[in-house]
């Protein structure tokens, strides 16, 4: 079985600003090449000594579609907004579940009231919800 590849060399570097991002040049790349197995086994095992990357492209090409700039965009914007998403159900979640807890610690306040009312002697009236 053969593989399609490319070899990319690069390195990255920290600008020195202060954000925490690394950024990574791209030095060179390959063109992509149909290569046997055991070039690629062997390409492989010296990418790390040799600091290069190998990328691979899937043998099935009609599958393989290549994305734009524009596409990654959408992609990032459609992801934010899920978590927004999720952030806001999970808020929203928590919120009813202090509710439910503040009602019920209300409750249970309520009954030792009327319970240290009862051991006391002393009548107590409770508002009616």
């Amino acid at each position: 079985m053969s593989r399609y590849i490319a070899i990319i060399k690069s390195r990255e570097y920290y600008s020195g600003d202060y954000d925490e991002y690394n950024h990574k040049l791209i030095e060179s790349i390959t063109d992509w090449e149909e290569v046997s197995d055991e070039d690629f086994k062997t390409l492989q095992s010296a990418s790390y000594r040799l600091e290069f990357t190998l990328l691979e492209r899937p043998t099935n090409v009609k599958a393989f579609v290549a994305k734009t700039i524009e596409d990654y965009k959408k992609l990032v914007k459609a992801d934010n907004e899920r978590i927004e998403q999720e952030k806001k159900a999970r808020e929203e979640a928590a919120l009813q579940r202090k509710f439910k807890k503040e009602l019920k610690d209300k409750a249970s306040k309520e009954k030792m009231l009327v319970k240290l009312a009862q051991d006391l002697g002393v009548e107590v009236k409770l508002p009616q919800a």
